[in-house]
C-alpha cells in the first residue's frame, strides 16, 4: 500500500509539474514572440510597451524600450536639424538670386550704373561666403554626429592659440579690435590640435563680432583645478542670463544679436567638440560684469607624457 502511495504520489507529482511547465513554456513563447515582433517593427515611430516581468525577458523588453525611445529622440533631432538647416540655406539662396537678379538686369541696360553693379556684386559675395560658412558648419556637425574619433596628443595651448590670433589679426585690425594673448609660460595639453585651434577660432569670432570698436578681445591661457583653459573675453553686451545654456544649442542665438550674421552653429559645434575630449566650454561673465567670457577647458597633459613628447 505504502509503495502503491509512493507510486500515485509521483505520477501525481509528475503530471502537476508537466503541466506547470507547459503553461511556464506557452507563458515564455509568448513573451518571447511578442519580443520578436517588437524587434522587428521597431522604429521612431512605434510604440513599445516594456514587459513588466522581473526576469531576463523583462530586462530585454525594458532595454528595447529605451531603443526606441532613443530613436525617436534622434529622429526628432534629425528633423528638426533637416527643416532648421533649409530654412538657414534658403535665406541667403534667396537673398544671392535677387542680388544676381539685379545685377544681371543692371549690365544689360544699355547704359549700366557699374557702380550699382559693383554694390550688387559685392553684396552677392557675402551671401556666397555665408553660404560657405553655413555648409562648412553643417560638415562640421555631420562629422560630430558620425562619432569620428579625435586625436590625443600633447600640444601647447598657448602657441595654438598663437597661430590662430595670427589668423585673425587683419581683421581685428580692421575692427579696432586688438587681441590680446595672455600666457605665463607653456600650458600643455592632452586634446585634438585641430579641434583645440578650431573652438578658439569659433570663440574668436564670437568675440569679434559683438565686441566694439577700440574694445580689446582678451585671451588668457592657464591652468585650473588640474586642466588646462583657455578664455577669451570681449567688451559686447554679454547674453542674458535665460540665454546662457541655450546659446550652446543648434541653431540658437542669444536674444541681443539683431542684425548678427552667425547661423547659431559655433558655440554648438565647440561645446560638443571639447567634450568629446573630456572638456566643456562654458560661459562667464566677463570683466566687471560687462561683456561675456567663454572658457575652454580640456584635460592637461600628465608628466609622464610631457616626458615622452
Amino acid at each position: 500500500m505504502v509503495a502503491r502511495g509512493l507510486i500515485l504520489a509521483a505520477i501525481i507529482g509528475m503530471v502537476l509539474a508537466v503541466g506547470t511547465g507547459l503553461l511556464l513554456s506557452r507563458r515564455l513563447v509568448r513573451r518571447l514572440g511578442v519580443l520578436r515582433d517588437t524587434a522587428l517593427n521597431i522604429g521612431p515611430d512605434t510604440q513599445v510597451e516594456p514587459d513588466p516581468g522581473a526576469d531576463e525577458i523583462g530586462d530585454l523588453s525594458r532595454a528595447f524600450a529605451e531603443m526606441q525611445r532613443r530613436l525617436r529622440k534622434q529622429e526628432q533631432a534629425r528633423r528638426t536639424f533637416v527643416a532648421t538647416a533649409s530654412h538657414e540655406l534658403r535665406t541667403p539662396l534667396a537673398s544671392l538670386r535677387l542680388m544676381l537678379g539685379l545685377l544681371s538686369e543692371q549690365l544689360e541696360t544699355a547704359d549700366p550704373d557699374l557702380e550699382d553693379a559693383r554694390d550688387q556684386a559685392a553684396a552677392a559675395q557675402r551671401q556666397t561666403e555665408r553660404l560657405s560658412q553655413l555648409a562648412g558648419s553643417l560638415l562640421d556637425l555631420s562629422r560630430l554626429d558620425s562619432g569620428l574619433p579625435l586625436r590625443r596628443d600633447v600640444l601647447a595651448l598657448d602657441d595654438t592659440c598663437r597661430a590662430v590670433i595670427a589668423v585673425f589679426g587683419p581683421r581685428a585690425e580692421a575692427a579696432a579690435a586688438p587681441i590680446e594673448l595672455t600666457a605665463p609660460g607653456h600650458c600643455w595639453a592632452a586634446a585634438d590640435p585641430g579641434a583645440v585651434a578650431q573652438i578658439v577660432r569659433i570663440l574668436l569670432d564670437n568675440a569679434l563680432r559683438f565686441s566694439p570698436a577700440g574694445a580689446p578681445v582678451r585671451v588668457d591661457v592657464g591652468a585650473e583645478d588640474g586642466r588646462a583653459t583657455v578664455s577669451v573675453t570681449d567688451a559686447g553686451p554679454g547674453v542674458a542670463a535665460e540665454d546662457r545654456e541655450r546659446v550652446f544649442d543648434r541653431f540658437e542665438r542669444g536674444r541681443d544679436t539683431a542684425g548678427d550674421s552667425g547661423f547659431g552653429l559655433g558655440l554648438a559645434i565647440g561645446r560638443e567638440l571639447a567634450r568629446r575630449m573630456d572638456g566643456d566650454v562654458r560661459l562667464e561673465d566677463g570683466d566687471g560684469g560687462a561683456g561675456a567670457r567663454f572658457v575652454l577647458t580640456v584635460p592637461a597633459a600628465p608628466p609622464d607624457e610631457l616626458e615622452a613628447a
